[in-house]
């Protein structure tokens, strides 16, 4: 017997303590804490939502989840730490509509691949947009905002977060069905302009729930439409952007947790099993209202399906108004 055949027996034993070893350490996983990197600046409602699932993932899973904000570059910093850490679990992070497949779609150059640099994880909440105008505008439904735009071509400014963002790819989708010439006008920040669509200085724009809400419902900013599929009972006479006659603009954005590639199975599904039962909370339901939010539970399987249409039905905007990021 040659001595390559008789070492085989122990090379299998010593494969099958290195498969035993490692089910071993996924077994007891988490054993240390766990960084939750958050491409938002604090304070928000990106960094509300992630400290509130932050909480309940650490309690139930006994080690503490360390919520650290990495903003910049329209969510690609924290994206890239997350993409480039050790997939054993112990880094995660948070990901959204805006971040994660607008700016993967928009953007000219990353530092890192979407489509093979992440693995899903869990959806945590949807959100729906809103559509408002200026006060001063003398419109008051959405026809009517379409009336006067077509009869004023490209006289009605819309804002957004910035050129290749995704409120701005949302802009541009109700010009092209509704077939007004509209002009964008970029901001850095939705609060920005907000303050300018308050005074008129821009006349429309689609904008985060949370916070256009407060300025609609003070009367600074007149809403005509919400984007998801319900009316929503923080500001119940503003119909649905489908009973406003536009239901190929129904959309919600959302926000779930990612990881970097090659997780193990096992600590993905669990930590997928853990988000849910977090998000089952009534408390954690609650907390999320307060924010704007839904929670939204779920399998991987759907997380990982809603990723790629989502990726194909604003890929398809983009390309046809040839938006870049800025």
């Amino acid at each position: 017997m040659s001595w390559s055949i008789a070492r085989r027996p122990w090379i299998a034993a010593v494969s099958m303590g290195i498969v035993f070893a490692a089910s071993a350490a996924q077994a007891d996983w988490p054993e240390r804490p766990i960084r939750f990197i958050v491409n938002a600046a604090a304070g928000g409602a990106a960094d509300g939502t992630a400290r509130v699932l932050a909480d309940g993932l650490g309690k139930r899973l006994g080690q503490p989840v360390i919520v650290e904000n990495r903003p910049g570059a329209s969510g690609a910093i924290g994206l890239d730490i997350v993409a480039k850490a050790a997939p054993d679990g112990y880094t995660i992070g948070n990901a959204n509509l805006a971040t994660y497949t607008v700016t993967a779609l928009t953007a000219t150059s990353l530092p890192y691949n979407p489509a093979k640099d992440f693995t899903p994880i869990a959806r945590q909440w949807t959100q729906p947009n809103l559509l408002g105008v200026s006060p001063k505008l003398p419109v008051k439904t959405v026809a009517e905002l379409v009336d006067y735009a077509k009869a004023h071509p490209n006289a009605l400014f819309y804002g957004s977060t910035g050129t290749g963002t995704a409120l701005h790819v949302l802009g541009a989708l109700f010009a092209n069905l509704s077939g007004a010439q509209l002009t964008h006008v970029p901001y850095k920040s939705a609060p920005a302009a907000e303050l300018d669509l308050s005074t008129g200085q821009i006349q429309m724009m689609f904008s985060n729930f949370t916070s256009m809400e407060p300025q609609a419902r003070a009367g600074r900013i007149r809403a005509l439409a919400i984007t998801g599929p319900n009316r929503s009972p923080m500001l119940p006479d503003v119909p649905t952007i489908r009973e406003a006659g536009y239901p190929a603009l129904e959309m919600e954005t959302w926000g779930g947790v990612v990881g970097p590639a090659n997780m193990p199975p096992a600590i993905v599904e669990k930590l997928n099993r853990e988000i849910n039962a977090v998000l089952a909370d009534p408390a954690v339901i609650k907390k999320h209202a307060a924010l704007g939010a839904t929670v939204a539970p779920g399998s991987i399987a759907e997380f990982t399906q809603m990723l790629d249409a989502d990726s194909a039905r604003w890929g398809e905007v983009i390309r046809r108004n040839h938006i870049t990021l800025e």
